[in-house]
C-alpha cells in the first residue's frame, strides 16, 4: 500500500523503552493488590447481592472488617479511559472481523521477517469462512445433519451438562474446545459467544426462509446457499456502516465510502488499488493500523447486568456492574502465595474464592452467557457538524443496565492486555522471551520494514503530528528528548496512529470529567488505512453486495428473498435483538431449560 515509501528499523532495546511507556499501570490486576484508591472507592451506601448467581461471581466480596475492597480490577480511571461513543462489543466485533480476513499459519516473527512474502493464507473477503470453514461437505462435523424432508443446513450448537441446547455456546470435544471454522474465536469468552451469535443468525435465517419459501424445505443445499448470502451480504453491511463508520469517524467514511450527498455508497480509493482485481491484505494494515483495537480493550467485563433493580439510574447500574465484573486476564501476585504471572483462570483460589478469567479456550461456565445489552447499544451512529468534523452520538443506557463503553483509542494499553501472562503467551512464542503486548506489536513493525508514520501522513498529504505532539508528555526522560529520542521524525506507525486519535482527535466529552479527551475514533492516517483496506476488499468481493448490487440494503432483501424482519437489520443490536427475540441474551432458564429466545 505505501511500499514506495522509506523503510524503517529499529533496536529492540528502544522499541522496548517505547513500549514500557504504553503499559497503563494503574489497571493493574493482581490478586491482592493495594486498597481501593480513595478516587473510584465505592460507596458504602452500596450492599452487594447476597443471593443469586452473582454471589459465586469470580470478585472478592469487600472485606468484612473494613468494608474496602481488595482484589479488584477497578483501579481504572474511569470514566477518563472510556469511549463515551463506542460500546465495548466493537472491540471484540473488530477482532472477529479481524479473523475472518487474516490467518497466517507461519506467523512467528522467527519464521517469518520479509515484508514482501507475507500472503494472506485466508481469503481476504468478508466471507465468514471463519464460521462456515469449508463448508458442510467438508466440514461436516460443524453442521447439523441435513433432515430427511429437506430444509436448510444449521450449525451445530453447544449443550449444558444435562444434554439441553444451549445457543449461547459453542460445540466442543472432548478436551473442551470449540469445533468451529477458526479456533481463534474460542480465545476469550467475548469472542466465542459473539461466534456463537452468528452460528444462531444463521440458524434463525434457515428458519425464516423454510417460512417464506416452502420450496426451501425440499432443497437442503438451495436453502443454505441463500441463507449463506444472506447473512454474509447483512454481515458485510454492517462491518461497512455500522462498524467501520464508528471506528474511523463521519468525515472519513464518507471520504472513502459513502461520498457527500449520496445515498448510496459511492467508494473512492486512492491508495488501496489491488493487481488484476485481486484483493490482497497491506502490512500497513494488518501488522499496525488494524491493531488500533488493542487500545480499546477494557481490563475487566460485566457479562450481564446486577441482580438489583437500579432502574434508569446509570451511577447505580454502574455500581451494581462493578461486583459483577469479570477480569480479562488475573495474575497472582507474588507476595500473596503466587508466583506473579501465573494465570488464576486454571486452578487459583485466594481466601474462599476460585477467581476467573476471561480466557478461553474452554467450556463456559453455566451463568456466563452475555447479555448483549452490555455490549451493544441501540444507539446512533455519529453525524455531521455543519463544518465537517464529526458529531459523536453517546453510549445509550436502557432499563436497569448501561451498555458497557470500550477504551479510547490512544497510547495506552492496559496492563491484563499490555503485559500478557504465560497461559496466554508462552515465553517459548514471545519475541525474545517478553510477553508485552506493545513490544510484540512494534516489533513486528519493525521485522516487516514500515514505513514511519510521518511518511505515510505526507503520503496521504495530513497533516504531520510535531514531534511535541508525539512525544511531549511521555514519562521517558529519552524519548522526551528530541536530542537522544530514536524515534525522533520517524515514530513507528502503530505508536503514530494512536497517538494521532489520541491527540488529534480531541472532542469534548459529556460531563465535567471528560472535557477535551480524545481517542473517540482513528485519525486521519490510520482511519485512512482502515478504511480503504476494509472498502477495497468488499469492492473486489466478486460476491460481496457491494460487487453484485451497490442499492442492496437490509430493507431491500424482503422482495429479493422473503427474508423481511419486521426492523432491518443494520447493527450489531439489531442483529442480535433479532437473532434473540428481543431478549439480547441466549441465557438458559433455570426451570425449562428454555433459552429467552425461544420463549
Amino acid at each position: 500500500m505505501f511500499r514506495w515509501l522509506p523503510r524503517e528499523t529499529y533496536k529492540k532495546e528502544d522499541l522496548l523503552r517505547l513500549a514500557k511507556i504504553m503499559i497503563q499501570k494503574e489497571t493493574v490486576v493482581f490478586v491482592g493488590d493495594e486498597d481501593f484508591p480513595e478516587d473510584v472507592r465505592l460507596s458504602a451506601e452500596y450492599e452487594p447481592p447476597t443471593e443469586g448467581p452473582n454471589v459465586a461471581a469470580p470478585f472478592p466480596r469487600p472485606k468484612p472488617d473494613t468494608g474496602k475492597l481488595f482484589d479488584t480490577v477497578f483501579g481504572e480511571s474511569e470514566p477518563e479511559d472510556e469511549n463515551p461513543v463506542i460500546p465495548a462489543g466493537y472491540t471484540y466485533f473488530g477482532q472477529f472481523i479481524d479473523h475472518d480476513l487474516t490467518f497466517d499459519p507461519n506467523s512467528s516473527l522467527q519464521k517469518l521477517n520479509d515484508p514482501e512474502a507475507l500472503e494472506d493464507f485466508r481469503t481476504p473477503r468478508f466471507d465468514l469462512d471463519s464460521l462456515y470453514g469449508r463448508g458442510p461437505d467438508d466440514q461436516p462435523y460443524l453442521y447439523q445433519d441435513a433432515p430427511d424432508h429437506g430444509g436448510g443446513i444449521r450449525f451445530r450448537l453447544g449443550r449444558t451438562s444435562s444434554n439441553q441446547d444451549r445457543p449461547g455456546e459453542l460445540q466442543r470435544n472432548a478436551d473442551g474446545r470449540a469445533l468451529i471454522g477458526d479456533p481463534r474465536n474460542d480465545e476469550n469468552a467475548i469472542i466465542c459467544q459473539l461466534q456463537a451469535v452468528f452460528l444462531n443468525f444463521h440458524n434463525k435465517v434457515i428458519d425464516a426462509l423454510e417460512s417464506a419459501r416452502p420450496q426451501f424445505r425440499n432443497d437442503h443445499h438451495a436453502c443454505f446457499l441463500e441463507a449463506q448470502r444472506i447473512v454474509r451480504w447483512h454481515y458485510q453491511y454492517i462491518v461497512l456502516n455500522d462498524y467501520l463508520r464508528r471506528v474511523v469517524g463521519e468525515k472519513t467514511w464518507r471520504t472513502v465510502f459513502q461520498g457527500s450527498g449520496n445515498a448510496r455508497p459511492h467508494p473512492h480509493l486512492k491508495f488501496y488499488l489491488p493487481k488484476h482485481g485481486r484483493s490482497y491484505m497491506p502490512v500497513e494494515f494488518s501488522v499496525a493500523a488494524f491493531r488500533f483495537g488493542h487500545s480499546m480493550v477494557r481490563p475487566s467485563y460485566a457479562l450481564r447486568p446486577g441482580d438489583r433493580n437500579v432502574g434508569g439510574d446509570r451511577d447505580k447500574a454502574f455500581v451494581d456492574q462493578m461486583f459483577n465484573r469479570i477480569p480479562l486476564f488475573f495474575r497472582l501476585d507474588k507476595n500473596e502465595g503466587g508466583s506473579a504471572g501465573t494465570s488464576a483462570a486454571t486452578s487459583t483460589e485466594t481466601g474462599a474464592e476460585h477467581v476467573r478469567d476471561l480466557h478461553g479456550f474452554g467450556p463456559l461456565p453455566d451463568d456466563w452467557e452475555i447479555d448483549w445489552n452490555m455490549f451493544f447499544a441501540e444507539a446512533a451512529l455519529p453525524t455531521m457538524h455543519a463544518d465537517g468534523g464529526d458529531e459523536l452520538q453517546v453510549v445509550g443506557q436502557g432499563e436497569g443496565h448501561f451498555t458497557q463503553p470500550g477504551y479510547r483509542i490512544d497510547t495506552k494499553l492496559v496492563d491484563p492486555l499490555a503485559l500478557l501472562p504465560p497461559s496466554v503467551a508462552k515465553s517459548g512464542n514471545a519475541p525474545d522471551g517478553i510477553p508485552v503486548l506493545a513490544y510484540r506489536n512494534l516489533l513486528r513493525g519493525s521485522q516487516f520494514e514500515l514505513p514511519s508514520g510521518q511518511s505515510v501522513a505526507r503520503a496521504l498529504e495530513a497533516e504531520v503530528m510535531t514531534e511535541e505532539k508525539l512525544w511531549g508528555d511521555v514519562e521517558d526522560a529519552v524519548l522526551a528528548d528530541p536530542n537522544r529520542n530514536p524515534f525522533a521524525y520517524r515514530a513507528p506507525l502503530w505508536y503514530y496512529i494512536l497517538k494521532e486519535a489520541e491527540t488529534l482527535n480531541t472532542i469534548n466529552d459529556p460531563g465535567p470529567l471528560r472535557d477535551s479527551l480524545g481517542g473517540h475514533c482513528l485519525g486521519v492516517v490510520g482511519g485512512r488505512i482502515v478504511a480503504e483496506v476494509i472498502v477495497g476488499i468488499a469492492l473486489n468481493d466478486h460476491s460481496s453486495y457491494l460487487y453484485q448490487d451497490v442499492n442492496w440494503t437490509p430493507a431491500s432483501e424482503a422482495a429479493r428473498s422473503g427474508f423481511a424482519p419486521k426492523v432491518p437489520i443494520t447493527d450489531m443490536y439489531s442483529l442480535i435483538h433479532w437473532t434473540t427475540d428481543g431478549a439480547m441474551t441466549f441465557r438458559l432458564d433455570d426451570a425449562s431449560g428454555a433459552t429467552a429466545a425461544q420463549l
